[in-house]
């Protein structure tokens, strides 16, 4: 579980099924007054909703359940994040993220005070009133805009000097904890952390690699995830351009995992894809085949094909370093590089 991942215990975990989200609580009342009993009970510190809360909803289930701080899943994603924010870009664009998805919360957003900590990147909300809480987090959304314009340019220029220098760039994309940053530290004999949970990476990774005499750009970076709102996914265009702008894409799917669960990521990435314009020519490396038996491979494989129609699929283990050279041969190929042999 997400939250377990950032040194949350996990005391228990309530489920309701409805036909509609309760308009007032998300939950309905009885569903509301067990989970009240429950958190005193257990005396939690923290309740996290699956679901995407607005301010209002936030307000007042927290106002029923007592003092318990309440977020949803975007505020625990943006916790993630922070956990796992290892450079200036990175901890920019979760500020920016934080700001926008927090600033429609107004009122509710200043009574809710502690609900992020008591910064928000620039001063404790609890101390303005609502108009300047709202001005000042303009002024705070607009300076951090600008500073991620300004890494975007320099990323840009650096982009087009590689190009001018003739180095095709591969991006590596897919679902958080595919296994894109150990396919990269295996070709680039780098050893950036994996297994730490969901984002490991947050930032963008560019690495010079030779194929076979042919020098190429190979990229790491931000993993998507299920359900990720908007904001957040906008708030991260300066690592997401990386993926916008390369040559080739090779998309990562972990396809250890049950079908259905495969199935779900592919629907998310596929979204994800299209808002970030994701460009056409896409390789799927369908990783960890070290994991599953030939027939479960044979079914992903499938699964892969249908659901992403017209697209090479390659089955590897970036791990264990099977067809991973052949990935990156047929990677050539897609390029228009010319190398002295191809595996198919």
């Amino acid at each position: 579980m997400m939250a377990e991942n950032i040194g949350y215990k996990v005391i228990s975990a309530v489920v309701q099924r409805r036909n509609s989200v309760d308009h007032r609580h998300c939950i309905g009342a009885g569903k509301l007054e067990e989970l009240k009993e429950l958190v005193q009970k257990e005396r939690a510190d923290i309740v996290i909703f699956t679901n995407t809360l607005p301010s209002s909803q936030v307000f007042k289930i927290q106002k029923r359940i007592g003092d318990t701080k309440v977020i949803d899943r975007n505020l625990l994603i943006l916790e993630v994040f922070d956990e796992r924010a290892m450079t200036k870009e990175a901890q920019l664009q979760i500020e920016l993220a934080k700001m926008r998805y927090t600033f429609s919360w107004g009122r509710e957003f200043i009574k809710l005070k502690g609900i992020l900590g008591e910064q928000v990147g620039w001063s404790g909300p609890g101390d303005y009133p609502f108009k300047e809480y709202e001005k000042a987090a303009r002024r705070r959304i607009s300076k951090l805009r600008m500073s991620l314009h300004n890494v975007q340019t320099k990323k840009t220029a650096l982009r087009e000097r590689r190009h001018q220098l003739g180095y095709p760039i591969i991006a590596l994309a897919g679902y958080t904890q595919s296994g894109k940053t150990t396919f990269f530290n295996k070709l680039t004999a780098e050893s950036k952390e994996t297994g730490l949970g969901p984002f490991t990476t947050l930032s963008s990774y560019s690495r010079l690699t030779n194929r076979k005499g042919s020098e190429l750009i190979l990229v790491d970076s931000i993993g998507f995830i299920e359900e990720m709102h908007p904001m957040i996914v906008d708030a991260f265009f300066v690592t997401l351009d990386e993926i916008t702008n390369a040559d080739l894409i090779l998309l990562f799917v972990d396809i250890s995992e049950p079908i259905e669960t495969m199935r779900r990521r592919i629907l998310s990435i596929d979204t994800i894809a299209r808002r970030i314009e994701m460009p056409s020519k896409v390789m799927v490396c369908a990783n960890k085949i070290d994991l599953i038996d030939d027939e479960h491979e044979a079914k992903a494989i499938e699964v892969l094909g249908q659901m992403l129609p017209g697209r090479k699929v390659c089955p590897l283990s970036a791990k264990t370093g099977e067809n991973v050279d052949i990935v990156m041969d047929l990677a050539t190929v897609e390029l228009g590089i010319t190398v002295s042999s191809v595996t198919s």
